[in-house]
């Protein structure tokens, strides 16, 4: 390693250049996401909801921001409107963003739901009936949960795939699938010179896959649904890591505690060491370090990893993690 080299965290952890789709990118983490890589020089951020005036007014939120970049905001964020358990809409996403870039560096894949809200009941029942009564609370809402949460992390990803290669061929990488041992994808870096990257930002196509906490928890916070789901949503994640090598794309997993959201409306601000030791829901903050880390020219040697941004939360209840 030259540790003498110039160690810039403006080009380390930056989105420059970067074309990223994010789906559930309207609100919450989502749209923290978008604002994360507008503010840090993404050349195109695609937010895809089924909610299209949600998407068109987060988009005007971003662009007249006090923190927006002086370039306009419709040269840099675009709205898709697309329901991700539905492989056509999502083909029809994916067949506009071809026509208008050729390709995808980052897939994020951040659409979700809570689903039936189980959990109260749970601990709150007093009898084996009332229990199990609790246990199937809102059983009917069981499948569009998997289908969001858990179903759709598989169908985007897949409809994504060929824009994700033909990102790595920009780079100058070789495309299609790469086996053996001593046999690295062959890399031409003289294509990165052209399209202004640096020398040695070896980044490869990145899936990065949000799914929560809750993936480790044994606590029903919210539901049983919610954190099976969730948990199914992480390995799917990590599985993708592993098929995923040999044909150049990336893939990690987000896992975030308790942020502000449609989600947590009415959750309290301040949570106790015993809840969440650091006092507090997630920030931008929070977000923004994650995130510009995972996708920028740092996080390239980062892959099948969970990321836990929670606060400390897994540490102070019953976990897997």
């Amino acid at each position: 390693m030259d540790v003498l080299a110039p160690l810039k965290p403006a080009e380390l952890f930056s989105a420059k250049g970067l074309v990223v789709v994010i789906t559930g990118g309207g609100s919450g983490i989502g749209l923290a996401i978008a604002s994360a890589l507008y503010q840090n020089d993404a050349a195109k951020v695609y937010i895809l909801g089924r909610r299209l005036n949600v998407l068109q007014d987060a988009i005007h939120k971003l662009g007249s921001s006090p923190s927006a970049p002086p370039k306009s905001s419709t040269s840099t964020l675009h709205a898709i409107s697309c329901d991700v358990t539905d492989l056509s809409s999502v083909q029809v996403a994916v067949s506009q963003i071809e026509s208008e870039t050729g390709y995808v560096d980052v897939l994020i894949n951040n659409a979700g739901v809570i689903g039936p809200r189980s959990g109260p009941e749970i601990y709150k029942a007093e009898t084996i009936h009332q229990l199990r009564d609790a246990m199937v609370t809102g059983y009917d809402e069981w499948t569009p949960t998997l289908a969001i949460n858990t179903q759709a992390v598989i169908g985007v990803s897949a409809s994504f795939l060929p824009l994700l290669e033909a990102a790595n061929t920009r780079r100058g990488y070789a495309p299609g699938k790469v086996t053996g041992t001593g046999n690295p994808r062959a890399h031409d870096k003289s294509k990165l010179k052209d399209i202004g990257a640096d020398a040695d930002d070896d980044r490869l196509a990145h899936i990065i896959t949000v799914a929560s906490v809750a993936s480790h928890m044994r606590w029903v916070s919210a539901g049983l649904a919610y954190n099976a789901s969730k948990s199914a949503a992480l390995h799917l994640g990590k599985m993708m890591s592993t098929f995923l090598a040999e044909w150049g794309v990336r893939s990690n997993i987000v896992c975030p505690g308790p942020y502000p959201s449609e989600m947590t409306q009415g959750k309290p601000p301040t949570y106790g060491t015993g809840q969440i030791p650091q006092g507090r829901m997630g920030s931008v903050n929070d977000v923004a370090g994650l995130f510009l880390f995972l996708v920028g020219k740092g996080g390239a040697y980062v892959n099948g990893t969970t990321q836990v941004t929670d606060g400390g939360r897994t540490g102070v209840f019953p976990a897997t993690y």
